[in-house]
């Protein structure tokens, strides 16, 4: 797994930290508009293989992959779930589900650099690329991103309202 020197993990937590008065569910609800955009490109590239590749979207989303997905990970992992802890007391599933997204989280970013480095070479227009490979990849991520996301707003946001509610 690739790691962020000092200067990119500075960049992006000040980017995926929550402005001031922004609480933590819109700001996830942002972050979450964010991803499903970069998914739309991801099948987008993945739509265009073999022959109608966009080169400069896939050095675009090859840049952008990494830190939209590392700066949500750090978000969630360090500002939203211990706040969900606090606020969604005596939940039996709630464990479970932190736990489930965290091994998510985990996987995506094992994921990652081989996609990051796939769409460079694809942008870069590698002649050794096998173009079916690459769009089983791309499809890999953004579907499994997709699903993600799907199951944060449907079991851990619903955790959440149902807490305020009451």
């Amino acid at each position: 797994m690739k790691t962020l020197d000092t200067h990119d993990r500075e960049e992006f937590e000040k980017r995926y930290r929550p402005p001031q008065g922004v609480g933590a569910i819109d700001w996830l609800k942002t972050i979450h508009g964010e991803q499903l955009e970069l998914c739309r490109e991801l099948e987008e590239i993945a739509d265009s293989l073999p022959a109608e590749v966009n080169r400069q979207k896939c050095i675009y989303a090859a840049k952008a992959i990494g830190p939209l997905t590392m700066g949500a990970h750090r978000f969630e992992e360090d500002i939203l779930f211990p706040w969900v802890e606090q606020t969604v007391t005596g939940h039996p599933e709630l464990a479970s589900t932190l736990e489930r997204l965290k091994f998510e989280h985990f996987e995506d970013e094992c994921f990652i650099e081989e996609l990051i480095d796939a769409l460079l070479r694809l942008g870069a227009a590698d002649p050794t690329l096998n173009p079916e490979t690459i769009g089983y990849m791309l499809r890999g991520y953004f579907v499994s991103m997709r699903r993600h996301i799907a199951f944060e707003q449907e079991h851990l946001l619903a955790m959440v309202s149902e807490r305020k509610a009451a």
